[in-house]
């Protein structure tokens, strides 16, 4: 039986943590759900088979029941990229004494990984960056899986409402990593206060909030807004529990790169919120080919600067990076819980007297 969303998170804690491809493995998402999180695999870039070994390694630790991220793409076409609109990145692997190489593949088969979270069931498979067929959702609930649909708008919403979505996941505009639109441009977007709001009012489904939460009030308030759940991304980061090459977690902690995060394709085709850096200031308004020829294309790239000054890395990050806490994923629940408490009683003790 397909479990409902809100029966599978901690009633003191409803706060999932985000699955961030390339950061949240099954390590990570153990010491989540030890911590009271709902843990969730980012599994977006994985194989197919390192999908099943992921799931089995979380099993293996815990029983408790953990989300599945997957990336919809359609394959892309076969052959030879036309790299000339990308002179602007082939001079900065030359300038930085990289090999450039173009990959055999630029992305693991959407429709290999699906099998391998359907053999595998996870409680909860959630999407991003497309639309599964209603006959796919119907395939995930024949195997009591929760299907959950990335939406950054309410048309976006209601499509997911289409095909047979358990629940959506309201993205806002604040959210670090990439943008899960399909249907709405990706470098525009709502915030998610009035995002939450206007899906509530339209779309009859558990909402699960996303984008710029960092505090116990923030959760408190994406609750009062009709949502049953908060993830939590970015301020999971700086957390001792991931592992992060060294320049990115000095830039979740000690902000060398500026004060603000910025929407940019330039790392991978689509939009995506990051802490800016040379790269992200150079591909400005540069050609870029498509996800995931473009994220394949920079891969290289990116791995040497993680081993060096992180001004050529991905730094993936939402609004609210600065308040990140260095802190274990254990202690941070333990800290927005008392937020939580501590927000809701403020609220009563306030404001719900004097409404009453």
């Amino acid at each position: 039986m397909v479990a409902h969303i809100s029966s599978l998170l901690a009633p003191d804690f409803p706060v999932i943590q985000a699955p961030m491809a390339g950061v949240s493995g099954s390590a990570v998402v153990v010491k989540a759900i030890q911590a009271g999180f709902l843990g969730a695999l980012g599994a977006g870039m994985m194989e197919p088979e390192t999908i099943r070994q992921e799931i089995r390694a979380i099993r293996a630790a815990t029983p408790a029941p953990f989300c599945v991220n997957l990336f919809v793409l359609e394959d892309p076409a076969s052959g030879t990229p036309d790299l000339a609109p990308l002179s602007w990145l082939t001079d900065l692997y030359a300038w930085h004494n990289v090999p450039f190489s173009i990959p055999e593949k630029f992305a693991p088969s959407f429709p290999a990984q699906f099998d391998a979270v359907l053999a595998e069931a996870p409680a909860v498979l959630s999407c991003t960056f497309g639309l599964l067929s209603k006959e796919q959702v119907s395939a995930c609930h024949a195997c009591n899986i929760a299907v959950v649909g990335t939406a950054t708008s309410t048309p976006e919403a209601l499509a997911w409402a289409e095909v047979g979505a358990d629940a959506i996941c309201a993205q806002g505009i604040e959210a670090g990593g990439h943008r899960g639109s399909f249907l709405t441009a990706q470098d525009q977007g709502m915030g998610l206060m009035p995002l939450l709001q206007e899906i509530r009012s339209t779309v009859p489904l558990p909402l699960i909030a996303a984008g710029g939460i960092a505090t116990g009030g923030a959760i408190l308030a994406v609750l009062a807004l009709g949502a049953c759940a908060a993830q939590i991304g970015t301020a999971l980061l700086p957390s001792s529990d991931l592992s992060l090459p060294s320049p990115y977690r000095a830039a979740l902690l000690n902000k060398p790169f500026g004060t603000s995060t910025e929407l940019t394709n330039a790392f991978s085709g689509r939009y995506a919120r990051g802490l800016q850096n040379d790269f992200l200031r150079t591909g400005r308004g540069k050609p870029t080919l498509p996800y995931p020829i473009q994220n394949a294309l920079t891969q290289p790239l990116r791995r040497a600067s993680a081993q060096q000054d992180g001004e050529h890395l991905s730094l993936w990050a939402g609004q609210a990076v600065h308040l990140g806490r260095d802190m274990s994923l254990a202690d941070l629940a333990t800290t927005l819980k008392t937020e939580l408490r501590e927000a809701a009683q403020t609220l009563e003790k306030q404001w719900f007297s004097a409404l009453s």
